[in-house]
């Protein structure tokens, strides 16, 4: 081999050894998220499964509905700012 594969050779392993130590520094600081980001994966699975089945959705606004009906509209009026806060959302990151 001439000097500059030993060269080429030389460098590739220390960057393999540097990729090495940075995705194990990056582990190591991502470990205390993982109980968060877990936290937030379990509530985005429930969001899913709502989201998914509109007619246990719906069963559950005419039950509430049905047995309080102010405090339903109170939810009603947040639920249609949350549906135009996010349609308003997908607008700009569309664009």
């Amino acid at each position: 081999m001439n000097e500059r594969l030993l060269a080429l050779a030389l460098k590739r392993a220390r960057l393999i050894e540097r990729a090495a130590r940075e995705r194990e520094d990056l582990a190591h600081a991502l470990q205390s998220l993982s109980q968060p980001l877990g936290f937030l994966d379990r509530c985005l699975g429930v969001v899913r499964f709502i989201i998914d089945r509109p007619p246990l959705l719906g069963g559950v606004a005419l039950l509430l509905a049905w047995l309080r009906p102010r405090r339903a509209f109170k939810w009603a009026r947040r639920g249609f700012g949350v549906w135009q806060g996010y349609r308003w959302l997908t607008e700009k990151t569309a664009a």
